[in-house]
């Protein structure tokens, strides 16, 4: 192979700069955690952060960029997480390398480009490399052809499948060239299969593909025909950890070193040495843990759904796997600094953030323990009620799906149980959910530009509110929608548009003509569209007069700048892992979502209310500043999780006390604030919580109505405000005695029902059996006689049918000494079966629900029928 054996650090490092040589602009790679995307779970794909540009959507404002996009596939169309562990080379989190033209240079610069970095720079032997073109693209053949020296024999073309590329359903398009390596006849996975053939694009792994240069140049629309763009692009990804191993000439992506030294420190915490035969738990956590980093990092968080879910079934997947390699405990966190070693020099957005990511995942895998744990009593749960010794397709896929068990446990599992497991119907359950997955992350384009009419050339809208209330403007262009709501855009606004939580401006825009009540204002790339209902006449082309609510203003205002000190105050008191994870402010109230992973206690809120009223009655001013985004961090200022920013940012500085990269309108010292109170603290998901404040105005309405509560309740237990703590302590202690006597006089009547149950046993061969119907309106009293059933009896198994207003509930109780003899669990659910219901439980003692109330009589009959089959 390549004469030099190249570090995964130089790989990157050389495909960067050989591009920047060519004249093209490094961009950052944009979060795996889309910002400002929500057709996608994650960045998938190095074209992401361009998308706009493709779309028409945005200016080109360079010609030709390179870097090495973060991208995370593992929820709906592209979603490898199934098939990660099982070989060398799929990967839920992985780095693509890629160089764009946006209108610039096209085919032949790019397939010229390509063969040069890989043949001249790389040197890998050109004997063994393959190329494939469309099989419509003949000029992609011939620059193959006449422009490099490739061997002709391994130029071919192919088909839609594999050499044409598309964005969508609609949208940016075009064929496709890609770059193959012939890793020789060992390396095919399909040999001694009849029939098979090694060859590019194949079904083996002897040749893979390299590189991929896309030739954006057609638009698909929704009719399926393929119409020219006005401007042609290309787009190339090149996977780092393929080009890495065929680099450093290793037969899997996990034996470079980009994955060894995760999967040497997994090995040595675990006792477990790895090998490429029974290795599989160790890919799968070292692609886990690589992928988590980053999702976290760049704001991801583990939830029950969307990307959040997706995240929480990684995180289970490899915490499952370190079950398989004898971890009882977390461990999952303490591979997290061996991750930051090997990818922090490049992405320094790990840097810093090392505690914040152990945290979280140490908490989820502590709650996916307790979770397993409750799935392997639901898996017990079936293995006893299941008549036909199998475990359903949709059961096995619960557990899968609600309890993070892969197929392959439940069938070891149900194995040791004696029970097979319904594959068939499991992947027709998995298929239903993919399908769901696909139809939700379908990608699909909006247009804002049908309907519109325009009364001269649409331009990027000027925002001028930062230091405006009012202002003339032009029109440029408007529509009206059948709800009749105006959308109207012109040059210059006062208006701001909805965005970081921060509600929109309202207002009044008019001129003589007419005049336009605006209730939203949204953003579209670089446009600020007003929406609105016409209050008179008729929109004209004459200059308007922009006026914004001003009260509405300034009351958002002190909502956003107390949510800034809020997230500040958080930090201070809790620590630094707080990190906000989403806002509402309006202008009413305010609202901030942060990770912790604990309610606060009193003291906690009340430090927290008081460092924020403390920043507030020091009047500490505000000032806001325009940075580079390298400068602003470097001075301090804090950028949120997830937020995408441009290369020069707005930095809200708060005195002496906070500062963060914010768009946002806010007051001019925080005395105009006035007041800040909390007024909830709750869950908002796993991990994250949850404050509600008031401010101004707000504040002072709710302070005046908690008064005002106080004081009725205080006229009601005869007392003064000061002193209702005492009178309602001595209340609870009074309910709580009487209580306490309440439920002792009830236990002693259910012991006392249950021994005159006992009276009613009939002898069954030599077991005391009971069969008896009770009438229990109260579901927990029920459940209590069970109990105390189940202390006093002895040598007995007793049924009790439990009827109430239509409801039927069964429960069986086996004595300690009748087990394993007879099993209550499943006693009770042949008995649910017959009453078109179903239920189970333990050994000893088990509950069921029924419908067929007018079958009761028949069902106790057969009890002793059913214990001699038994």
């Amino acid at each position: 192979m390549s004469s030099k054996i190249f570090t995964s650090k130089e790989i990157r490092r050389q495909f960067i700069s050989f591009f920047v040589e060519k004249e093209h602009s490094f961009v950052h790679s944009s979060p795996v955690v889309p910002a400002d995307d929500p057709t996608l779970l994650f960045a998938n794909a190095g074209m992401n952060q361009f998308k706009n540009i493709f779309l028409g959507q945005k200016d080109i404002s360079i010609t030709r960029a390179v870097n090495s996009q973060k991208c995370i596939r593992a929820g709906g169309k592209h979603n490898d997480l199934e098939e990660v562990g099982k070989d060398g080379y799929h990967h839920t989190f992985f780095e693509m390398l890629g160089n764009w033209s946006f209108g610039d240079y096209y085919k032949e610069e790019a397939i010229l480009w390509a063969w040069e970095l890989l043949t001249e720079v790389w040197k890998l032997p050109k004997q063994l490399m393959y190329a494939t073109v469309h099989t419509s693209d003949h000029e992609a053949f011939e620059l193959w052809k006449s422009k490099t020296d490739i061997d002709h024999s391994h130029i071919s073309y192919h088909g839609d499948k594999d050499n044409f590329w598309e964005m969508g359903e609609t949208g940016p398009c075009g064929p496709c060239s890609e770059i193959h390596i012939d890793r020789g006849a060992s390396a095919c996975d399909k040999q001694g299969i009849e029939g098979h053939i090694c060859r590019v694009n194949g079904d083996c792994a002897r040749y893979i593909e390299l590189w991929n240069l896309v030739f954006i140049q057609y638009n698909r629309e929704t009719n399926r025909e393929l119409t020219p763009l006005q401007h042609r692009f290309i787009d190339t990804g090149a996977g780092l950890e393929r080009i890495t191993q065929v680099l450093q000439e290793k037969s899997s992506n996990y034996e470079t070193d980009l994955f060894m030294p995760i999967i040497e420190k997994l090995a040595a915490i675990s006792g477990v040495v790895y090998t490429q035969e029974n290795g599989t738990s160790h890919r799968v956590i070292a692609d886990h843990v690589r992928c988590l980093c980053f999702a976290l990092a760049d704001g991801g968080f583990p939830s029950n759904e969307g990307r959040g879910y997706v995240l929480r079934r990684i995180l289970r997947r490899a915490a499952r796997h370190g079950r398989l390699l004898g971890f009882a405990e977390p461990f999952l966190h303490t591979l997290v600094d061996t991750v930051v070693s090997v990818m922090g020099h490049h992405f320094t957005e790990l840097a810093g953030k090392e505690e914040f990511i152990k945290m979280v995942i140490k908490a989820e895998e502590e709650r996916f323990n307790k979770t397993l744990d409750t799935g392997l009593e639901r898996l017990n749960e079936l293995s006893a009620n299941s008549p036909d010794k199998k475990i359903s397709g949709l059961d096995a896929f619960t557990l899968y799906d609600t309890y993070g068990f892969p197929l392959d446990l439940t069938m070891i599992l149900a194995e040791e149980r004696g029970l097979s497991v319904d594959i068939v119907g499991f992947n027709a359950e998995m298929e239903l959910q993919r399908n769901r997955a696909r139809s939700a992350s379908k990608f699909a384009t909006q247009s804002f530009d049908a309907d519109w009419i325009e009364l001269s050339n649409p331009t990027p809208t000027g925002f001028v509110g930062y230091t405006q209330f009012e202002t003339t403007a032009h029109i440029q262009r408007y529509r009206i929608d059948e709800d009749a709501t105006v959308l109207l855009q012109v040059d210059n606004t006062p208006f701001y548009a909805e965005s970081g939580g921060q509600i929109a401006d309202k207002g009044i825009i008019r001129n003589e003509d007419f005049e336009l009540s605006i209730h939203d204002v949204k953003k579209q790339d670089d446009n600020i569209i007003h929406y609105g209902k016409l209050t008179r006449g008729l929109i004209s082309a004459k200059p308007v007069t922009m006026e914004i609510d001003v009260a509405h203003r300034k009351d958002v205002a002190r909502n956003h700048t107390a949510t800034h000190l809020l997230h500040k105050a958080l930090r201070n008191v809790l620590g630094t892992h707080v990190q906000q994870k989403g806002s509402l402010v309006n202008s009413d109230y305010l609202r901030l979502d942060f990770t912790h992973f604990k309610g606060l206690s009193h003291d906690e809120l009340k430090a927290v209310e008081q460092s924020v009223n403390i920043a507030i009655l020091d009047n500490l001013t505000l000032n806001t500043t325009i940075q580079s985004i390298e400068s602003a961090k470097s001075d301090g200022a804090m950028a949120l999780f997830g937020e995408k920013y441009s290369d020069e940012v707005r930095v809200v500085n708060v005195e002496g006390f906070s500062k963060e990269l914010c768009g946002g309108t806010h007051v001019n010292a925080t005395g105009e604030i006035g007041l800040f109170k909390i007024i909830s603290e709750s869950s908002s998901a796993a991990g994250i919580r949850r404050i509600e404040a008031y401010t101004g105005k707000s504040a002072l309405a709710y302070i005046d109505e908690m008064q005002a509560t106080a004081t009725r309740l205080a006229e009601k237990l005869h007392c003064s405000p000061a002193s209702l703590d005492t009178k309602l302590d001595a209340y609870i202690a009074s309910f709580n005695q009487l209580e306490a006597q309440l439920k002792a006089i009830q236990a002693k009547a259910g012991d006392a029902f249950v021994q005159q149950l006992l009276l009613s046993t009939i002898a069954f061969g030599e077991i005391n059996l009971l069969i008896k119907e009770t009438n229990f309106p109260n579901l927990e009293e029920f459940k209590q006689i069970t109990d105390s059933l189940k202390s006093q009896c002895k040598n007995c198994i007793a049924f009790l049918f439990n009827t109430w207003e239509d409801k039927l509930n069964i429960a069986c109780v086996v004595s300690a000494d009748l087990i394993p003899g007879y099993h209550a669990g499943k006693l009770v659910a042949k008995l649910a079966e017959m009453l078109d219901g179903k239920g189970g439980g333990r050994p000893d003692s088990a509950m069921a629900g029924g419908k067929a109330l007018e079958k009761i009589p028949e069902v106790m009959q057969a009890i002793p029928d059913m214990l001699k089959s038994q």
